[in-house]
Formats: C-alpha cells, structure tokens, sequence
C-alpha cells in the first residue's frame, strides 16, 4: 500500500480501476475501506478510485496532536500528487466534505470536479452539544457506538433492522479510539468559510434530510459558499453511503462524467 509523509504523519492509500481519477475521502470513522469499500467495485468499472486513509484513521500513523484541516487536506494533496493522476475528481463524507472543499480551497489546480456529501462549513451549537454528548461516553463502546449509529441513520432505516444487537453491530465500527476522538474533536472546530469561497472546481453538494448528524442546512450552507456550486438532497440519514447506495453513486457517476 503506498505511503505519503506529510508533516508528521504517514498516511496510506490504495489504487483500485481503470479511467479518470477519483478520490474517496472518509469522515470520522476507520478509514477509506470502511466507508466506501462497498461502493468501490461500482465507482472503479469507469474510474481510477483512490481510496486514502487519513489521519485519525486506523492505519495512519501520526504523533496524536490535534487535527486540523489544512493538515488533511494537504494530505488528500499530497496523495494526489504521490499517484501521479492529479487533476481528480474529489468527493468527500461528512468531515470528508469539509476536508475536499478545504482541498479544493487550498490546491484549486488538483480538483476537476468536486463533490461533498453531507459536509459542513462551519459547526454549530447543535452539533457542539451532541458531539459533546457522544465524547461524553467515550468511556463505554457500546454507549459511544449507540449515539452515534443513532444519529447517523433515519428513524425510516433503524426501524427497518431486525435487533437492537445489529444496530450493536454497526455501532462496532465506530469504537472511540484515539483517532476517532480527534476527528469529532475536529467537527467541532470546522470553519472553512474563506476556503470553500475559494474553490474553483464544478461542484455538486449532497445533502441528506432528515440528516441528525449533520443537519440539511449545513450541506445547503456549503452548497451555497462555493461559487456557482449545484445541490441536490436525498431522502436519507446521514449515511446515504448505505441507505441510497445506488442513487448515491448514479448521481456521483453522472456528474463527474458528464462532457
């Protein structure tokens, strides 16, 4: 798996198709694989998806300092550069959203087309207090896992599950590691509002709605910040990546092929 140091971290990234580039940019949680490793087979048939693994994730390696977002987006720069495909078409989840408008801010001659889903300019009180509430059980897994599966799902989707133990499951996948402590701690600091109106890439942002998460108005927010960015909302929890997979990727694909 390649490697790129930037400052003090190490981050990896995987190179999976064939045709125009296209990174894949995870949110809190694992990393690229955990995100978007069930969309990966569908993205790569027309595309060479790169799929990183920032810091916060499992397989970075960084010192443990505080996250910021230009040290994550010069990492999504840097990995672009490394695979030598650049200019590529960025999308990005939930953090991943803030970080590829950071991106495209910050490197504007390395994105082709951009695409945030379920991203944020700035945080609020709302999501001060509930991210403050999910740190709040860092101390118990299961309880962490809970709020936070909670809150990333619609009430339309939960329902649809058999047991609460599933729910237990896919709680599972978000334990409060170290990382995963720093990547919410970092929702909490966002503010890229002179960085998104700098972005210079055709852009399309995905918002959810209901979204608990990352409430609707902060896509629609963003969507707005970008110059002359288009938005289109789905019916979903914040985890669209599950809930409208195949929607999720027929709009994605139609945007960034388009002539």
């Amino acid at each position: 798996m390649p490697t790129v140091t930037v400052g003090t971290s190490r981050v990896k990234y995987t190179v999976t198709g064939s045709g125009p580039a296209l990174m894949l940019v995870h949110g809190v949680g694992k990393g690229g694989q955990a995100a978007f490793g069930h969309l990966l087979e569908q993205f790569a048939r027309r595309n060479t998806v790169i799929l990183p693994d920032l810091s916060g994730s499992e397989a970075a390696e960084d010192d443990g300092s505080d996250l910021t977002m230009e040290q994550l987006a010069d990492e999504v720069s840097a990995i672009i550069t490394d695979a030598g495909r650049g200019p590529v078409d960025l999308v990005g989840f939930s953090l991943g959203g803030a970080v590829v408008a950071a991106t495209a801010g910050l490197h504007p001659e390395q994105v082709r087309r951009l695409v945030p889903i379920g991203g944020l300019v700035q945080t609020d009180r709302y999501m001060e207090n509930l991210i403050g509430l999910t740190l709040s059980q860092k101390h118990d897994a299961l309880a962490f896992g809970r709020v936070l599966t909670t809150t990333a799902f619609s009430p339309r989707f939960i329902n649809t599950l058999d047991s609460l133990e599933q729910i237990d499951e896919m709680g599972a996948e978000l334990s409060p590691s170290s990382g995963r402590i720093r990547q919410l701690e970092l929702l909490v600091r966002t503010d890229i509002r002179d960085l998104a109106g700098k972005v210079e890439a055709e852009s399309l942002v995905i918002g959810c709605n209901p979204d608990a998460a990352v409430p609707t108005h902060h896509s629609r927010e963003l969507a707005a910040a970008i110059p002359n960015a288009t938005y289109r909302e789905f019916d979903s929890g914040h985890m669209v990546l599950v809930e409208k997979p195949t929607e999720l990727v027929d709009t994605i694909t139609t945007f960034i092929h388009k002539p």
